[in-house]
């Protein structure tokens, strides 16, 4: 699900490999070091080298080109256990989990941000002017997404167009993978704009010099199963790794309050039936749908042809795998509150209430009532999952206004700290936090933003 200019291109090809060298044959000292290169990592690292910082990227991934639904989707996939028989999946490339989501663009609540102390009404107006957003026009859906919103409508069940990050100057003639927007453009800004790429670099802990941080330790993979480990050092200290792999980086590196804290996951599942004669098509995903009552969610759940037989075959679906032209689709999903926490073994783990449960089983009973109506039968339940996982840092418990843990330098900014209240794709939030973050790292010119620090003290005060 790539975007942006193809790095088989010489110009590109080229950076890459300048950037991506060993780090003993470049300074081992930057500005700013960002762990991670999804949606946040990217921005911030765009950003802080627009204005001439040094700035070194840390990607778990590798910086494979990977193509919707082929084979090698496998080889970036990686899935977080948090419940019995119930993970969340990740993506580790240049990108991140833009890699393989479905490309919608809920836009930050702010006022729940500036109840948090968060004014991001500039970065999200400077966002909406860099990123293709669009609504998705009716003559770019299959016949399926169509069927299922007249039916959906005619139940009197609202179905209202989401923003995507889509340029529909890419899929004129309809669905293309690579119309939608992928972070790995942004790292590629970066890139050229003097930063660091290092892929394949696993994150161990946080270092520090008393209660500053100063740098990072990672591992790099060398052959026969062996690692080498490495040290980075810098000025600021950015975690943008995912809202699974931040905490546990901050609990090795010696910050236990982040140990069973709790979190969410938002699970939820699809159900798929068949409809003889559809001729569906490419669509995109979640497209439309809304959240109901009790924040039960419903939705667009037509995947793409090659990622829906992958789906379909993965599931050991083989018939239904290569009948997609008759295949119709619904996600369900519910928010769910705070709950369960990462461990002191570094694994999440949370037990879901009756309440959950019976929530999911609402959602599937009107998912099921659309889908009859629409026509559909011989449906498929397919196995439960999560979202993602989210919530585990808390803003003026955690961390400060400014992103700012109780370490000096060292700040977070990705899934993690999003709250719980914000039950939205948390995509464009994530963009919005990372300009945020940088314009109080080192505002641009003009800009006289400053990151005071709280201290430790003065943020339980406040969760207290």
């Amino acid at each position: 699900m790539e975007d942006g200019q193809d790095l088989t291109d010489s110009h590109f090809q080229s950076l890459f490999w300048r950037f991506t060298l060993d780090v003993e044959s470049c300074s081992n000292e930057f500005d700013v070091i960002v762990v991670g290169s999804g949606p946040a990592g990217a921005t911030i690292a765009r950003e802080l080298s627009k204005r001439k910082k040094s700035v070194l990227i840390l990607e778990r991934g590798s910086n494979s080109l990977v193509k919707e639904g082929s084979l090698a989707t496998a080889g970036i996939l990686n899935t977080v256990s948090v419940s019995d028989n119930l993970v969340a999946a990740r993506a580790f490339t240049t990108g991140g989990t833009t890699s393989l989501y479905f490309g919608v663009a809920d836009f930050p609540p702010l006022d729940e941000f500036r109840a948090l102390g968060i004014d991001l009404s500039r970065e999200l107006e400077e966002a909406k002017g860099e990123l293709p957003l669009a609504v998705v026009p009716d003559e770019l859906l299959g016949a399926q997404s169509l069927r299922l919103r007249q039916s959906a409508l005619e139940l009197g069940y609202p179905w209202p167009k989401s923003h995507m990050l889509v340029d529909l100057a890419k899929c004129s003639t309809g669905y293309k993978s690579e119309a939608k927007w992928n972070a790995r453009t942004w790292v590629e800004d970066a890139v050229g704009n003097g930063a660091t790429l290092i892929n394949r670099a696993k994150v161990r802990r946080v270092l520090f010099d008393g209660d500053q941080a100063t740098g990072v330790e990672y591992e790099i993979p060398r052959a026969k199963n062996e690692v080498e480990v490495r040290q980075a050092y810098g000025a600021k200290v950015v975690l943008a790794a995912g809202g699974a792999a931040s905490p546990v980086i901050l609990k090795d590196s010696g910050m236990k309050s982040v140990v069973n804290s709790g979190f969410y996951c938002h699970p939820g599942f699809g159900l798929f039936g068949l409809i003889p004669g559809l001729k569906a098509k490419d669509s995109f995903t979640a497209c439309m749908g809304p959240v109901l009552e009790d924040n039960i969610g419903i939705g667009d759940g037509n995947f793409p042809k090659a990622f829906y037989r992958m789906f379909m075959l993965g599931s050991k679906q083989w018939v239904r795998a290569f009948r997609h032209s008759s295949s119709i689709g619904i996600g369900v999903m519910i928010k769910e509150g705070l709950g369960g926490g990462l461990q002191e073994n570094g694994r999440f783990r949370k037990e879901f209430t009756a309440e959950d449960t019976s929530k999911l089983k609402r959602g599937e009973e009107i998912a099921r009532q659309i889908l009859q109506n629409a026509g559909a039968r011989d449906v498929y339940k397919a196995a439960p999952g999560a979202s993602h996982v989210g919530g585990v840092l808390r803003i003026n418990e955690h961390l400060d206004e400014n992103l700012q843990t109780e370490y000096r330098d060292l700040y977070v900014c990705d899934g993690s700290v999003i709250p719980v209240s914000v039950k939205i794709a948390p995509t464009f939030t994530l963009i919005c936090l990372g300009k945020y973050l940088a314009n109080r790292l080192f505002p641009a010119a003009g800009n006289h933003m400053t990151g005071t620090r709280k201290s430790s003290s003065d943020m339980l005060a406040i969760a207290s």
